[in-house]
């Protein structure tokens, strides 16, 4: 007897749809707030910007975080002891708790006019903060993924702690959204740009989980810095829902349907 003998006729539709959600990917753990709720519970991170705020609808989403940049908190016009470079990273961050699987994820828009340098100099982060086993001062560190058009061609980069920034060659989206997230694996950071694996980071010593989000823009109003072009902007994010891709829903769909169907025809 052939084993398809011992399926009953409605099963092959059924199968089809168990299969698809078998071979579906576990969701993965989303740990960005919802900027919907406001930033009150978000706290300043070196320096706070001239503005970070819900901008409201734009670009066809809604709830955008608006990281705003401008002379008002350049270097010149901070207060004495703060006018060091590292201020010039500015934004807020706000505490999370996650563990293997969680992660860091935001939709950056990226306008046109960030290709090109000579119109601004544009630079917008993601961090993570991922606690680890390893003694004061690394018992906290930062994977970060991000834009930037200083220095170089328009890029997303990422951050590895034992080597600084790397450019990343993953194409930009222009004047439009671009997902950028970081994934804990338990052992390990990787980095994705609208779904595709850009990097990955595993030289973390014993990391536990996130513990911390922080968002970030670049104030490039220093003079110390050579070959800047200063004007103001506005980095804008919007959140991420890990769903189900359309396609896996259709052919679920069309399995369930064929279930449907074929049980109608036995009745």
């Amino acid at each position: 007897m052939r084993l398809a003998d011992h399926f009953h006729p409605t099963l092959p539709a059924l199968c089809l749809g168990i299969a698809i959600v078998a071979a579906s990917p576990a969701a993965a753990a989303p740990l960005m707030p919802d900027f919907s709720a406001g930033f009150g519970a978000w706290v300043t991170d070196r320096y706070e910007p001239a503005s970070f705020s819900n901008i409201g609808p734009f670009a066809g989403r809604d709830n955008v975080l608006g990281i705003g940049i401008n002379s008002t908190t350049s270097t010149p016009n901070r207060p004495s002891g703060l006018q060091g470079g590292f201020y010039n990273t500015q934004g807020r961050q706000v505490a999370v708790t996650g563990g293997a699987g969680s992660v860091v994820s935001a939709d950056l828009y990226v306008p046109q006019s960030w290709s090109d340098h000579s119109l601004g100099s544009r630079r917008t982060d993601a961090w993570g903060i991922l606690a680890t086993g390893a003694p004061p001062p690394n018992a906290l560190q930062y994977p970060i993924l991000g834009f930037t058009n200083f220095g170089g061609a328009p890029r997303f980069r990422a951050w590895d702690g034992d080597i600084g920034w790397v450019d990343l060659a993953n194409a930009i989206v222009f004047d439009n959204w671009n997902t950028l997230s970081m994934e804990f694996t338990g052992s390990s950071i990787e980095f994705s740009i609208n779904g595709v694996l850009a990097y990955t980071d595993s030289t973390f010593i014993a990391p536990t989980g996130f513990n911390g989000i922080i968002m970030q823009a670049f104030n490039f109003g220093d003079p110390a810095i050579s070959g800047t072009v200063v004007n103001d902007y506005v980095a804008a994010w919007a959140n991420t829902t890990e769903t189900p891709e359309p396609a896996s829903l259709a052919l679920l769909g069309v399995g369930l349907a064929g279930l449907a169907l074929r049980r109608r025809r036995a009745g």
